[in-house]
């Protein structure tokens, strides 16, 4: 695997977001690494690559398991389903972490509103 390949980078952004969360940085920080991850998971998406993100659905961290379900989910709906009603339901007094309150918030609101259909 090249150094510059999609999902180094794809991987990347998603330790960054989960640091901008842990530091308590800005949305806009936040955000620039989501542009960055959509970027790179739909170029893994359109080389048929997105099976490489499978393992990440289980990846210690929260934060990162609830980008990829959301990445993967047009692929995936029925695993990436599952990894957000199990975030959805995580609460403080159940062990989440409190920085990652919104993360929850953000895998209820997908699984209420939906992903769409051409994401990413």
């Amino acid at each position: 695997m090249k150094i510059n390949d999609d999902l180094v980078k794809l991987v990347n952004a998603l330790k960054q977001r989960e640091e901008v969360l842990i530091k308590g940085q800005s949305t806009r920080k936040y955000n620039k690494y989501f542009d960055l991850m959509v970027k790179y998971a739909h170029n893994l998406i359109v080389e048929n690559r997105q099976e490489e993100l499978l393992p990440y659905l289980e990846n210690e961290s929260i934060s990162i398991q609830r980008d990829v379900a959301g990445l993967l989910f047009n692929s995936y709906p029925d695993k990436c389903r599952e990894v957000l009603i199990r975030i959805s339901k995580m609460s403080v007094k159940t062990g989440l972490p409190k920085h990652l309150g919104n993360v929850r918030l953000s895998a209820a609101m997908a699984l209420e509103i939906g992903i769409p259909k051409d994401f990413p």
